[in-house]
């Protein structure tokens, strides 16, 4: 769990502070999508595939599959409308706005600020890696943690490490008051995901919600860089 919670924040600070350019940011950003993908695989034997291609194995009375898809879909959609508010009827959408320069940087020093290269990546995080969070951090991450601390103890760790590499990227982009603000609900999302894989038994519900509020976020960012550089 060390590793598990560790890496991913490290290599943010590499692929955002330390080497945010060139080669290296980049191969630092894949590393990272190779490790949420692949260090799970050694643990299959402990967990099983359960919540992911069926159902927990835990006795409990699941929720419809229906339920399951409704409720990610509802929360993926409340969250963004929430985000959505937020953008135009308070100062933090103001703020982006003015910093966007540095999202605008970040995007150049990593290949992705032409449309087509942009639009790649936003197909690549609304679809897949929504579904590799997930599977990282609801299934494999809250799955081992509330095993060997327990349901709540688990639920926040979980929350806190995800949130732990979205505070350097978002220190990075943004005043540090506003970072923290925004890093503050990345978490709240993380820990509203690990109670719906808690209680569906499945983390297909929470990749629904996650999915919509990654699309939302991915038209804010193009709409932000585009506007910039086109």
């Amino acid at each position: 769990m060390v590793a598990a919670l560790g890496v991913p924040l490290l290599c943010a600070l590499v692929y955002m502070v330390w080497i945010p350019h060139g080669n290296g940011g980049r191969s630092a950003w894949f590393a990272t999508k190779i490790w949420v993908l692949v260090y799970p695989l050694f643990f299959f034997s402990l967990i099983g595939l359960g919540g992911l291609i069926r159902r927990e194995d835990r006795v409990a009375k699941w929720p419809s599959w229906r339920v399951v898809i409704l409720t990610g879909f509802l929360t993926g959609v409340g969250v963004a409308l929430v985000g959505w508010l937020m953008a135009i009827g308070t100062p933090v959408g103001e703020i982006v706005k003015a910093n966007s320069d540095n999202l605008v940087e970040k995007a150049r020093g990593l290949g992705f600020a032409t449309p087509g290269r942009f639009l790649m990546l936003a197909a690549f995080i609304t679809l897949l890696h929504s579904a590799m969070e997930e599977y990282y951090w609801r299934w494999f991450v809250y799955g081992h943690l509330r095993q060997m601390v327990g349901h709540w103890p688990g639920h926040f760790i979980a929350a806190l490490a995800f949130t732990g590499h979205h505070l350097v990227l978002m220190s990075v982009l943004f005043p540090l008051p506003l970072a923290l603000f925004l890093s503050f609900l990345t978490g709240l999302g993380g820990l509203i995901w690990t109670l719906m894989y808690e209680w569906q038994g499945t983390v297909l519900g929470c990749w629904i919600s996650h999915l919509v509020m990654d699309a939302f976020l991915m038209i804010v960012g193009y709409r932000l860089i585009m506007g910039a550089v086109i």
